[in-house]
């Protein structure tokens, strides 16, 4: 799609859903899509490259949560291996007074998230977005990120289970950790029973995202003390 195709079908999808973008939103999407576009070609940031699917697959799915649970103004979200900026860089844009720190791992990535910040202009105060280029583990292991999040977001492939230990301690008393899984993830909430409880955690409920353009349901987990 040329740009202006591209805004058109952008607004017109998150209309549809019951998201509806301001102008500036719209062109913040739009710059989203342009430097991602540009930096994929040179290093791999994602696998979807189309613009149909980037809307549906990364736009739309990152801020489908806001339909669905109360981000407020001022609230600290953590966005555990963010790659390309998913889900916490579409979520500042819609929900722009969130407090945002994104974790990813790959420097490259990283070095990606940091120029498309500096790009969308989506900090309003200094500390507004912060990018943290290390390994989950490492970030959950220090003293100034524990029970410092409202929320964590987590949107890849690690089980419930193994996310739980690096996950569950940022969370501030009773914030709320959200997975964005397929549908049908009833048989690894199951399995991972045991070890979120060690850790305090609790699953709350599972919400489908009611796209049908996506396989995606969003588990919250509520934290412990």
């Amino acid at each position: 799609m040329n740009q202006d195709a591209f805004r058109h079908f952008l607004e017109q999808t998150f209309h549809r859903h019951g998201l509806p973008l301001t102008h500036n939103q719209q062109e913040q999407f739009v710059t989203y899509r342009r430097e991602l576009q540009r930096w994929n070609s040179r290093i791999n940031l994602t696998s979807i490259r189309g613009d149909r699917d980037t809307v549906f697959k990364h736009f739309l799915d990152s801020v489908g949560i806001l339909k669905f649970f109360s981000i407020e103004a001022g609230d600290s979200v953590v966005d555990i291996g963010s790659g390309a900026g998913f889900p916490g860089l579409p979520l500042k844009i819609c929900a722009p007074d969130i407090k945002l720190t994104l974790v990813e791992s790959s420097s490259k990535k990283a070095s990606f998230i940091q120029f498309l910040v500096s790009q969308l202009n989506v900090s309003s105060a200094e500390a507004d977005v912060s990018i943290a280029s290390q390994r989950a583990e490492a970030f959950a292991k220090q003293s100034e990120n524990l029970a410092a999040y409202d929320w964590v977001l987590t949107r890849y492939v690690a089980s419930l289970a193994d996310s739980a230990a690096y996950c569950l301690p940022l969370l501030k008393c009773n914030g709320t950790w959200i997975a964005y899984k397929p549908r049908g993830v009833e048989v690894e909430i199951r399995d991972a029973g045991s070890r979120l409880q060690s850790y305090g955690g609790e699953v709350e409920r599972v919400v489908d995202s009611g796209i049908s353009e996506l396989n995606r349901a969003y588990v919250s987990i509520r934290g412990g003390s």
